[in-house]
């Protein structure tokens, strides 16, 4: 059975189109297309617009952090824009390439180099990658729930048509990681 059709019962996502689809299912030089344009404006837009100051002054620091990360390989410094979600006051960040992503390596590589800069402030923080299913889905059916614009972006999700509980995240949660960042 194909994670991408849609059947009576169950909504199976992502949906073609969709952010996550075309990061996780798209064909390679579609994947690499997109992951450059990626990197490309965050670092000539994003980094440059966060380091100014502008990012946390209007506000945007809502949902983004810069995450720094000891490069696995040079040692260097490495900065990566994140968009993240506050879950019961601790921030959730979902890993759009799932463990290939390097900000992600670098991460397990070096734990203890791992800092987050949210708005104007830099905090050395500890991390937990999720790894209950069952409790990434649940994670899933709150973002959902609670942003259903992003959620088509990301996803493909229908906010007016898709139902919560007849949705299957069960490919995202086997594909997409999820970690928790805390200040140490």
């Amino acid at each position: 059975m194909s994670h991408l059709k849609e059947h009576k019962e169950s909504i199976l996502l992502p949906r073609k189109g969709s952010f996550e689809y075309n990061f996780l299912l798209a064909e390679k030089k579609k994947q690499k297309k997109i992951i450059n344009r990626f990197k490309f404006m965050n670092k000539y837009l994003i980094r440059p617009l966060y380091k100014m100051g502008l990012i946390p002054l209007f506000g945007f620091n809502k949902f983004m952090i810069l995450l720094y990360t000891k490069g696995r390989k040079s040692g260097l410094e490495r900065i990566t824009p994140l968009g993240h979600h506050i879950i019961a006051g601790v921030i959730h960040i979902f890993v759009g390439r799932g463990k290939k992503a390097d900000w992600f390596r670098n991460m397990i590589a070096n734990p203890d180099e791992v800092y987050m800069k949210k708005g104007f402030k830099k905090y050395h923080v500890k991390f937990e990658i999720i790894k209950e299913k069952e409790v990434i889905i649940e994670v899933f059916k709150w973002y959902v729930t609670n942003n259903p614009l992003m959620s088509r972006f990301v996803f493909g999700w229908k906010k007016n048509k898709d139902d919560v509980n007849k949705a299957d995240f069960s490919f995202l949660a086997e594909s997409l990681s999820i970690i928790k960042l805390w200040k140490k």
